[in-house]
């Protein structure tokens, strides 16, 4: 492009850039405020609660063999629907409806019905709105005529929550949002410079800092989403909630038990005494029992029990990965005095995912990738470093979310040093390198199996391709496999004889003895189910909303007994779009195809075939396992296409490739709050609300 090119380029641009900022502006201005410019001048009208009919009603609760052994859910209280009526009102102009309730501070949903002239017959819904006891909440309530009757519902498993006031034709105020601008201008303005600037067309150059600094700050706006979800997930009183809590150590009065959902405190104290079992005696009732990993027989015989710990030969044993616990919290209790809660440990690994997925992707791309953009990668990086629901784990936090958090930290730091290790001409750095991936690979055995598979499909076409190399000596050779296959050896003997001391085979981890919602020793595979899997894995939808967060995940329940349990909710991995990547395979670029092709294809069919189909079903966190390698497959594939045809001088596959992209971070931005777990609406219910409010468009 030349000089003259460039300034036509930029002052394009601006001329884009003031229409943006003028359209922005008229949509915050007007079209957001459209309420309050049409509510002004209103003459409101209150109405006192003491006036309604009133019903209290407690919802029939659904008891099903989940709820029975479950805990956390046996111990909820009981869904209490209030509805309120108003008869023979007579009034005219209705418009608006504004509402304060009392009670504990719990997000409520309030619906908003009325009969006017329109439809006299019965109740039609006219709006819902999220509430908070204590905020004014308002809606629409447009009448037709004369409004004769209005009905106002909300559910709460709050007994003491109650309509405190109602205010008809309450002027909506005007409220000029700069984060709501800001959110609307900053991505279109990114990408009015995308289309007017060619930034698809600009290579990577590793050498120029420049480079290096948009990499970088691609990094840190991820790691400040991190941050970002970590405050939310910070509520005022951190005692209130377990998973925020911090505990101190040694625990109070010795009970064990009592934190016996805090699995990862618990199994630090179990180190801490120098024993592979849990400090706690199971009762006698539990080991009278037949058969006690029978749901059944343990809730009829009304002992305690250790959910979802492993029990055998008459102790308890924790089944999850060691990993957080050495690399964390003992750490954290050294310096800090205390053990850690699950949301700090969240917050940890989420920010070590993001910095080893870039640090990945920087990598991956140097090895893969003939002609990368540098807008793409970064891209590329952001969708793989979001696009395995880093900020979902960490808004989950609790035992199962934070072993998978940890298993995508170590499985990007394993795949980078290995990748960095192969590219390194001096044999002591080389050495090094490998020797940090067998320790990296160690870890993840000892974070989740599941991703020590997925990461064996990277690395074995890269050994393949080191040990084949033509431009090294056999004894250069030998020491490379040396440096990582001793280290590995050592940890994977620690990994064997920890499970040998605590199941009697190196090769259990402890999930056939689980105390769970079923007696998982029956679980078998069939071909109905592993279709059932698939569709579950892959393909089981996202669901969309005008309302914030706009994207949540789909629910539905498939209880297959003694085999497959469907539940909570969930999102097959090609939700994300830039797995999408993985339909371009077969366009990948001629020159080094045929190598680079069967590491993509070695990676994508062992994590797909050793996903864990059988052990406990589909939920998303199931997904997570599988997610890193399809994402960082598909952002691979599609910058190199992307960067090819941009090369060609062909923009089109570099737009598809950065919208795909750029969508998959967003989603893994909204599944943080739209998740099935909804921490966030819990520890900072006026945060959320206030995204709610700010940046929902109805």
């Amino acid at each position: 492009m030349t000089e003259i090119d460039r300034a036509k380029a930029r002052k394009r641009f601006v001329i884009w850039a003031a229409c943006i900022l003028a359209a922005c502006l008229l949509l915050e201005g007007a079209a957001f405020q459209y309420d309050a410019l049409r509510t002004r001048g209103l003459t409101p009208v209150a109405l006192s609660p003491e006036t309604a009919q009133i019903t209290r009603e407690e919802l029939p609760a659904e008891i099903d063999d989940v709820q029975a052994v479950m805990p956390s859910t046996a111990e909820r209280g009981p869904l209490v629907r209030t509805t309120m009526t108003w008869e023979g009102l007579e009034l005219t102009g209705i418009c608006t409806a504004a509402v304060e309730l009392t009670g504990e501070s719990r997000l409520l949903r309030v619906r908003f019905l009325l009969s006017d002239d329109s439809y006299r017959y019965g109740f039609a819904a006219a709006d819902s709105a999220l509430a908070l006891p204590g905020e004014t909440v308002r809606a629409r309530v447009e009448a037709h005529g004369a409004l004769r009757r209005l009905q106002i519902i909300f559910e709460t498993e709050d007994d003491t929550a109650a309509l405190a006031s109602l205010t008809l034709n309450t002027p909506v105020p005007y409220h000029f949002s700069l984060l709501r601008l800001l959110a609307l201008l900053l991505p279109a303005w990114g990408i009015a410079a995308v289309l007017c600037l060619g930034l698809w067309r600009i290579p990577l150059d590793r050498r120029r800092a420049a480079h290096r600094l948009a990499y970088g700050l691609t990094a840190l706006f991820c790691a400040l989403l991190v941050l970002a979800t970590g405050l939310l997930c910070a509520p005022a009183d951190r005692e209130e909630y377990p998973y925020t809590r911090a505990l101190e150590y040694p625990f109070e009065n010795d009970d064990v038990y009592r934190y016996r959902s805090l699995t990862h405190a618990v199994m630090y104290d179990m180190l801490a005494k120098g024993s592979v079992a849990v400090d706690v005696p199971p009762d006698e009732a539990l080991l009278a029992l037949e058969n006690p990993y029978d749901p059944t027989a343990r809730l009829e015989s009304g002992a305690p029990v250790m959910f979802d710990y492993a029990l055998y030969e008459g102790q308890y044993y924790a089944y999850f990965g060691l990993t957080p616990v050495l690399t964390f919290y003992a750490p954290y209790r050294l310096v800090m005095g205390y053990l850690p809660s699950y949301t700090t440990a969240a917050a940890f690994f989420a920010l070590l995912t993001v910095a080893a997925a870039f640090l990945c992707v920087w990598e991956a791309v140097r090895r893969f990738v003939r002609t990368p953009s540098l807008l793409l990668t970064c891209l590329a990086a952001a969708a793989v470093a979001l696009g395995g629901n880093a900020l979902m784990l960490q808004a989950s936090a609790d035992r199962y979310h934070l072993s998978i958090a940890c298993m995508q930290a170590f499985f990007y730091l394993t795949l980078w040093t290995a990748l960095l290790a192969c590219r390194q001409k001096k044999g002591g750095r080389r050495a090094l390198l490998f020797w940090l991936c067998a320790i990296c690979t160690a870890l993840l055995v000892e974070s989740r199996p599941m991703g020590a598979l997925a990461a064996a499909g990277w690395l074995v076409p890269l050994f393949i391709a080191v040990l084949t190399s033509k431009k090294r000596t056999a004894a250069q050779k030998a020491r490379d496999a040396a440096a990582y296959l001793v280290p590995l050896a050592w940890g994977a003997a620690a990994v064997m004889a920890y499970n040998a001391v605590r199941f009697g085979s190196p090769f259990e981890f402890g999930q056939t003895w689980q105390l769970t919602l079923e007696d998982i020793r029956q679980n078998r595979f069939s071909l109905r189910g592993a279709l059932q899997a698939l569709y579950y894995y892959y393909f089981d939808g996202l669901r969309l909303s005008p309302e914030f967060p706009f994207f949540t995940l789909g629910d539905g329940f498939i209880n297959h007994t003694g085999n497959w349990f469907y539940g909570v909710a969930n999102a097959g991995a090609f939700t994300m779009p830039v797995t999408w990547g993985l339909l371009w395979l077969a366009a990948l670029p001629e020159k080094r195809r045929r190598g680079k092709l069967a590491a993509y294809l070695c990676a994508v069919l062992v994590t797909v075939s050793l996903a864990g189909y059988c052990v406990a079903g589909v939920a998303q966190r199931y997904v997570c396992d599988i997610l890193p390698t399809l994402c960082l497959v598909g952002a691979l594939t599609l910058t190199e296409i992307a960067g090819r045809d941009a090369a060609e001088g062909r923009g089109h596959t570099a737009a598809l490739a950065a919208a795909l992209m750029s969508a998959t971070a967003l989603i893994g931005c909204c599944l943080a709050f739209g998740n099935y777990r909804n921490f966030i609406s819990q520890y900072r219910p006026e945060a959320y609300l206030y995204l709610h409010n700010l940046f929902s468009l109805l």
